[in-house]
């Protein structure tokens, strides 16, 4: 095989979490060009990510190859429990991405030299102890959902402690005791982790996937990559993350652009005719609903948002699967025509930029909540699961720029109350201020100063050498 460093990329494929590893890798190509990349993914995943026009355009040193994704052979529908497929997937994937690494030496006649992937992919860190090769593993969420990972073993005593000493229960009104013993998350609760993590009866490959996560990193990676920027991390938080691995590099959020890129002409790239319908609003007149590709709001809970946009009369722009259309209020469409659009799909990234946009109905998903700081706009908040309660309370009570639904239920009285709190009252035309404020700091930390950039060309010369 020839000589030259080649990178093996693995994402961990669901939900929105590949699209950070993505946009790395076609960051670091251009910087790295005598680096090949070996994208190696599942399918349905593949055909999300690099659909044919953007994989006819990727650069020369990148190349995607499909793997394995743990479904019994001869299965054709979409699985009963997506939870299931994720087991299923976990289960395989050692020895499907072993062959597939097999394949990728082959095809580019280079032994592999790095591995480059999500860090919840942990098998890579035995892959690449046994190939004696770096293991550079990139954290997708929030650095504060990365400091709860590393102290596993802390907060399941608290939380045997807050529920009496037995195992997790559904009504701890000790839910809310601080993990201020933790460096830098005085601010968040036991009630903000995922049950999965907390919860060590569950013995379910994901479960336990994510609380092997902060015992693997420490000695397995060469360097841990962080979706964030430093300076607008809490200084305890990264001085101890940063004592608990060889290396941390924070490279910037990588799903959204500091300053957010021009808004392209409506006329020829809104093919759901959302900014055309958003160029005839007022200025931050418009409420956008959007709870990601999966979290669904509850059929009460879909209601309630309809009936509070309608007795509001709130312009608004809802990006609502098809699916939970059939628990909006009847003849909702009808009467709200003339100031709210429903779509199936919506250019969030562009939308949440827009003039008109002033407040977003999120599930607080990380690249969510970024997309939305860069457009300036606050935010309702309905977190579901994994990272979004605890990006919901850094939203609320941390940066100030957004209110979380009362109780964790949206009703309709809730929401006419956030509705107004955002748009009309002396608390929302403050948030908005911090919005724009933390803004300009981000614009700040991703320029050619700031320390995301100084630690990308260390990745570079890591991956490289």
């Amino acid at each position: 095989m020839s000589s030259g460093k080649h990178v093996v990329v693995i994402p961990f494929p669901f939900g929105g979490q590949a699209w950070a590893l993505v946009n790395l890798v076609l960051k670091l190509a251009p910087a790295a060009p005598d680096v090949r990349f070996s994208f190696l993914n599942i399918a349905k995943s593949n055909s999300l990510i690099f659909p044919p026009p953007l994989r006819a355009k990727l650069p020369s040193n990148v190349r995607v190859y499909e793997v394995s994704d743990g479904l019994p052979d001869g299965h054709c529908g979409p699985m009963e429990h997506s939870g299931e497929h994720v087991e299923l997937f976990l289960k395989a994937a050692p020895e499907n991405f072993r062959v597939a690494v097999e394949v990728a030496e082959q095809d580019v006649r280079k032994k592999v030299s790095c591995f480059l992937t999500d860090a919840l992919v942990i098998f890579a860190s035995e892959m690449a102890e046994k190939m004696q090769v770096p293991w550079v593993a990139l954290w997708v969420p929030a650095p504060y959902c990365l400091a709860a990972h590393m102290y596993i073993d802390i907060i399941s005593e608290l939380h045997r402690e807050s529920s009496g000493g037995g195992t997790s229960t559904d009504n701890d009104n000790d839910d809310d005791k601080s993990l201020g013993v933790i460096p830098g998350l005085s601010m968040m609760r036991i009630s903000d982790l995922p049950k999965e993590l907390i919860d060590d009866q569950d013995t379910s490959r994901s479960a336990c996937m994510l609380r092997e996560v902060g015992r693997v990193l420490p000695h397995g990676a060469t360097a841990v990559v962080m979706n964030s920027y430093a300076e607008v991390t809490p200084t305890p938080l990264i001085a101890d993350l940063k004592s608990k691995f060889k290396m941390l590099l924070q490279v910037g959020c990588l799903a959204v652009s500091f300053p957010p890129l021009p808004l392209p002409p409506s006329s020829t790239s809104d093919t759901t005719g959302c900014l055309t319908w958003l160029d005839a609003r007022d200025p931050w007149s418009v409420a956008y609903i959007c709870f990601g590709t999966v979290a669904m709001p509850s059929p009460s809970e879909v209601l309630a948002i309809g009936e509070a946009l309608e007795s509001t009369k709130t312009p608004f722009l809802w990006s609502i699967k098809e699916r939970a259309m059939a628990f909006l209020p009847k003849g909702l469409q009808e009467r709200t025509s003339t100031y709210g659009k429903f779509v199936p799909w919506a250019p969030q990234a562009q939308l949440l930029s827009h003039p008109a946009c002033g407040v977003y109905v999120t599930h607080c998903g990380y690249n969510s909540m970024f997309e939305s700081v860069v457009g300036g706009v606050p935010m309702v908040c309905k977190p579901f699961w994994a990272d979004n309660m605890m990006n919901g309370r850094m939203i609320e009570e941390v940066w100030g720029i957004g209110v979380k639904v009362k109780g964790g239920t949206i009703t309709k009285s809730g929401m006419e109350k956030a509705l107004e709190v955002v748009f009309r009252g002396e608390d929302g035309k403050e948030m908005r201020k911090k919005a724009g404020e933390l803004r300009e700091r981000l614009m700040k930390a991703a320029g050619l100063d700031g320390i995301a950039e100084a630690d990308f060309k260390v990745l570079v010369k890591l991956i490289s050498t």
